[in-house]
């Protein structure tokens, strides 16, 4: 139990970091003040974690467990997996622009394609990644 919970605080603050680093640097999301972008990164991390625990109920059980490679040959679960979590990513930053005060989203292309493919895939790959070392913890 204590696994999961630690591993599920280091996926929120790793999707955390990965969000803050990529809006940090471009100027795709515009944020008045870097407490704001910290604050909307942790959201956005926690929003996107949620995804992924639906993205769990949704896909199969076989794809879950496998491995990384193996997910990847899984192109239909693959599909249903990065549709959920691209959802939650985008209506993540799309609260955030309505709720938190100075955020302003410009939807660049390459912006678009970082939240519904680029940080929806390494947020499943990830999943898989912390799925797959998971056995070695119950022996």
């Amino acid at each position: 139990m204590k696994e999961r919970i630690y591993d599920a605080a280091t996926m929120w603050l790793t999707l955390s970091v990965i969000f803050f680093l990529v809006e940090y640097l471009t100027d795709w999301l515009e944020v008045v003040t870097l407490g704001g972008l910290v604050a909307g990164s942790f959201i956005e991390g926690a929003v996107v974690l949620l995804g992924l625990k639906l993205m769990g109920a949704i896909v199969s059980r076989d794809f879950l467990q496998g491995s990384l490679r193996q997910a990847c040959s899984r192109s239909v679960e693959l599909l249903k997996a990065l549709i959920v979590t691209a959802a939650f990513a985008w209506e993540g930053v799309l609260t955030l622009c309505h709720l938190l005060p100075g955020y302003t989203l410009h939807s660049h292309a390459l912006h678009l394609l970082f939240l519904l493919a680029v940080y929806p895939l390494t947020a499943i790959a990830l999943e898989l990644q912390i799925r797959e070392k998971e056995p070695a913890h119950g022996n």
